[in-house]
């Protein structure tokens, strides 16, 4: 009799039990679970414990909606996430990793041979045209800019002012923001 029940228990569906009360299975796999819950004291108590589990879970839960978190939460753990990461890095790997670099292009140099002057001739050449290229266009945008400057101002002169001082003076302004301008462009560049 106890291979039976040995027997009995390996083959009982414990693991759909949870299933079942979640809902989860299938109508045909439900009458089977039922069928054999009539026949099993084992999986029954099993049901039992487990439907006194839920509802011992929602009587917990029930009066409690939500949880409320404090006004700056996300502030602190952001800021602990940051802070933790800072630390994961060690102080010298700036230096390390220049030195890979460093290594890597002697390699690639090396690796070159007889085709190294060729190389570095090419790459000059490529940085001259690509200067020469940016230098166009920083030209291009000075002149820009001093051209509408001596338009706004002789329009100002023409039409909105009588005066050549406030003229003048509407001239100056705009020529520094137009430099201040410039100025902030070119910064944004380099980063």
């Amino acid at each position: 009799m106890s291979q039976e029940t040995a027997q009995h228990q390996t083959s009982c569906p414990r693991r759909e039990i949870a299933s079942y009360l979640d809902g989860e299975l299938t109508p045909r796999e439900e009458l089977d679970l039922e069928l054999h819950l009539t026949v099993c004291a084992t999986c029954t108590e099993e049901f039992n414990e487990q439907k006194k589990l839920l509802c011992v879970l929602d009587f917990a839960l029930e009066g409690k909606k939500e949880i409320e978190l404090p006004e700056n939460f996300t502030k602190v753990v952001v800021a602990n996430a940051e802070s933790k990461v800072n630390g994961l890095r060690c102080p010298r790997e700036r230096s390390r990793a220049l030195f890979v670099c460093a290594a890597l292009f002697l390699m690639f140099i090396f690796g070159l041979g007889a085709e190294t002057t060729k190389t570095v001739e090419t790459f000059g050449t490529l940085a001259e045209q690509f200067l020469a290229v940016g230098g166009f266009f920083v030209h291009l945008v000075h002149d820009i800019t001093i051209a509408a400057t001596v338009i706004l101002r002789s329009l100002c002169l023409k039409f909105v002012f009588k005066s050549a001082m406030t003229a003048g003076l509407i001239g100056v302004f705009f020529v520094i923001s137009l430099f201040i301008f410039s100025r902030l462009v070119s910064r944004h560049k380099h980063f």
